[in-house]
């Protein structure tokens, strides 16, 4: 029997090692500052004459195809990798390559493929144009990415919308002078100096790399003649700067500080691509850095400053906060949970057969065992905050999706509904009457799915599975939420998309529709009126949406994109179940202080990430504030105060078990000396004397634990008045009526004579 069991443990340990080798780490990118200082330092230009020698090697030589051209000439040019795009981009696009077309021996027609001296000339002017677009930029783009510096981004694309949407308030696209905080409008990333000076720039560019190439040289004249011929270079400048520098001002012209409708803005990004694009996004490339995986034996802490528990009642509706992994380490950082109502732990990712993993990989259900890897699960629940798991995954390459969603619903299933309380609270829950629903690991889980197949057979087997897997977790915790998050990019109605979703069918665009979640919903209240407390306490479902910062566009974007695509009852429902998530850069506070207001006034819900707080942060929601003082500010309901939970407040309410323990205790006691006082005439005697003393034991415990009770536990709260009352109540008239009966005995009270009976 020990034999087999250690081989069965064996089994067990290798399936794990296999397991973690197989398993996908998570990632995360911020800007490096040590990078972004290299950026402005480098010389893009000193390679560039012997760039040019190998350029013009390849002049009047014959190709049979644009390919065989551009693998020639990436070839030669080897050694010089950031040449590659354009030279590529030219050779396929530009309509300066000739084309000759002979006859082969068999007769047959054969074009052949050339570039003359004009065309690398256009080359050479494409090159350094590039060069120097980054090069005058630099000093402009560092202002940029100066600006993401401490900022985490838990994907790439997000740090790349980000650093666009700074792009477009700098130009103050479609914003008014006086709503751009802390931006100079006269000091634009690109301005009009620019590209008057741009043509300078090429032609001095230009004559000083022919200049270097023919300053060893006796012939100089004649090289530079050869070399840098003005007549080509006017052409080009003329030809393609001009109108490129014409259309830049007229765009800058056009939605530079106007009010634009949601058209134009949209509009107005689409250019934006193509100047970020030409003069950013390397930039942003080339100072990201990906950070792979964490380190599993740093658990994470929440507990580094003390706070109260949750104002739920006082704010407005659900306020979640996205917790990334990565701050698991940070001794700098709180979380403050008196500003929220929910906690959403960002931090694993599904591997391709459906396990789950921490970021580094390892097996998360082993890894959440442990007690201290799982202990920040109770923390939020002694401060009345629920806990979500947020799971990932992008690459859906080679996935089998009806094993890995069977595989999945397992995992989380095994994940959420393991018991982790105590065994005192346990005990207590199951004693008393003011019981919570905190008992499990986890009270939701969020699937956050990128890049998911969008064929109706992929999106049938998600929403069978979605269904299943709410049923599965109901039937173990009525209260469980399962949620759905996603970019607000992908839900979004696009003017180039109109055509293609009138003529594809529906489910083109596979889970990422409102209709598609509103099936998922299922909410047989639909036709109810119900009030916004009772659609808060029932739902049990949200979408999560995210909101790209620090543009407060598009939070109207995303109201204008649900009213095109939803009405009536759907619109309503959706909107309850919709969730923004603002990724803040801890940043531009007045700005987001505005934002949450609107939030407040339009939706019912909002998520914040990544949420945490600095230890020395100031406690308002002005610079360098508390996201937790922000939600308790502006996210407050008619009845909130806006104001902290006391030290005593604090502490009754994270200890509620022990005093609910002590409750308990103080009525059973109360109960045990009543029913000694009706069934023991020694103690019946005792107390006939002493009533001040059963006074005392049978209801002053019992007042000030019940008042303790019903004033600071968040599950009794809601109820205070005439219900926290009713077993004071009953004690107290309980020992009144023992009181009169006493009274009554020793005639204190004159009996009325019955009236003489005649004969």
């Amino acid at each position: 029997m020990k034999i087999k069991n250690s081989f069965i443990g064996f089994v067990a340990c290798l399936l794990t090692v296999f397991s973690f080798a197989k398993s996908e780490q998570i990632t995360y990118y911020s800007v490096s500052p040590e990078k972004v200082a290299e950026y402005t330092k480098q010389d893009l230009l000193q390679d560039t004459a012997e760039v040019f020698t190998i350029v013009d090697s390849c002049k009047a030589r014959y190709y049979e195809s644009k390919i065989e051209m551009a693998d020639d000439f990436l070839t030669r040019l080897k050694k010089y990798p950031k040449y590659h795009k354009i030279v590529n981009n030219f050779i396929r696009a530009s309509y300066m390559i000739r084309t000759e077309e002979n006859v082969d021996a068999l007769d047959m027609p054969d074009v052949l493929y050339m570039v003359g001296k004009f065309g690398i000339d256009s080359l050479k002017w494409y090159m350094v144009d590039d060069l120097e677009n980054q090069m005058v930029f630099s000093e402009k783009a560092y202002d940029i990415v100066r600006q993401m510096e401490g900022i985490d981004f838990p994907d790439m694309q997000l740090a790349h919308r980000y650093a666009k949407t700074l792009l477009a308030r700098s130009y103050g696209l479609c914003e008014h002078t006086e709503n751009l905080d802390g931006v100079e409008v006269n000091k634009k990333i690109v301005d009009e100096n620019f590209f008057r000076g741009k043509k300078k720039h090429i032609v001095d560019s230009l004559r000083d790399v022919a200049a270097r190439k023919c300053e060893h040289r006796n012939d100089y004249s004649e090289c530079m003649k050869h070399s840098f011929s003005m007549r080509h270079i006017k052409k080009i400048v003329q030809n393609l700067l001009v109108p490129e520098i014409e259309r830049e001002e007229k765009f800058l012209k056009s939605y530079r500080g106007r009010l634009c409708s949601d058209d134009l803005w949209k509009r107005a990004f689409g250019r934006l691509d193509t100047l970020y694009s030409l003069h950013l996004s390397d930039v942003v490339d080339s100072v990201l850095v990906e950070t792979v995986g964490f380190d599993d034996k740093v658990p994470v802490d929440m507990n580094r400053k003390t706070c109260g528990c949750s104002h739920k009642e006082e704010l407005n509706g659900e306020v979640i906060g996205f917790y990334p992994y990565w701050y698991a380490g940070d001794t700098t950082k709180w979380v403050d949970f008196e500003g929220i109502t929910r906690l959403a732990y960002y931090g694993l990712k599904v591997n391709g057969d459906g396990t789950l993993a921490t970021p580094s990989g390892k097996s998360a259900l082993m890894h959440f065992d442990k007690q201290e890897n799982y202990e920040f699960v109770n923390e939020a629940h002694r401060h009345n905050v629920k806990l979500d798991w947020v799971i990932s995954r992008d690459d859906w390459k080679g996935v089998k999706l009806q094993n890995f969603f069977d595989n999945l619903t397992i995992e989380i299933d095994t994940l959420l509904n393991t018991k982790i309380n105590s065994y005192f609270q346990r005990f207590v829950n199951a004693f008393t009457f003011y019981t919570d629903e905190y008992e499990n690991r986890g009270d939701g889980v969020t699937l956050y799915f990128k890049n998911f197949p969008k064929d109706e057979s992929s999106t049938s087997l998600f929403n069978d599975f979605f269904d299943n897997l709410k049923n599965r977790l109901a039937q173990k915790n009525e209260y469980v939420h399962v949620n759905l998050m996603m970019d607000r990019s992908d839900l979004a109605i696009d003017k180039r998309q109109l055509f293609a979703d009138s003529v594809m069918p529906e489910s083109y665009r596979g889970i990422y529709r409102y209709s598609n979640f509103l099936r998922l919903l299922k909410n047989k209240n639909n036709d109810r009126k119900i009030s916004r407390k009772q659609i808060r306490e029932e739902l049990k479902n949200y979408l999560y949406v995210v909101i790209d910062e620090p543009s407060s566009r598009n939070k109207q974007i995303l109201l204008n994109d649900l009213n095109l695509q939803l009405d009536s009852l759907d619109r309503r429902n959706m909107l309850h179940s919709l969730v923004p998530l603002v990724w803040f850069d801890n940043v531009g506070w007045n700005q987001f202080s505005k934002d949450a207001l609107y939030y407040n006034d339009t939706y019912y819900n909002l998520g914040i990430g990544p949420y945490a707080t600095a230890l020395d942060a100031e406690e308002s929601c002005a610079a360098s504030g508390n996201l937790g003082a922000c939600m308790l500010k502006h996210f407050e309901n008619e009845d909130g105060d806006g104001l902290r939970q006391g030290a005593v407040t604090s502490f009754f309410c994270t200890h509620r078990w022990v005093f609910r323990f002590l409750n308990i205790i103080t009525f059973l006691i109360a109960i045990g000396v009543l029913v000694a006082y009706f069934t023991s005439f020694r103690v019946a005697d005792f107390f006939n004397s002493n009533l001040a003393l059963l006074l005392g034991i049978v209801v002053a415990p019992s007042a000030v634990m019940m008042t303790i009770i019903s004033r600071f536990d968040p599950s009794v709260a809601a109820y205070r008045g005439t219900f926290g009352l009713i077993p004071i109540l009953l004690l107290l008239l309980t020992v009144i009526a023992i009181i009169l009966i006493q009274v009554y005995r020793k005639n204190d009270i004159p009996k009325r004579r019955e009236k003489f009976k005649g004969k």
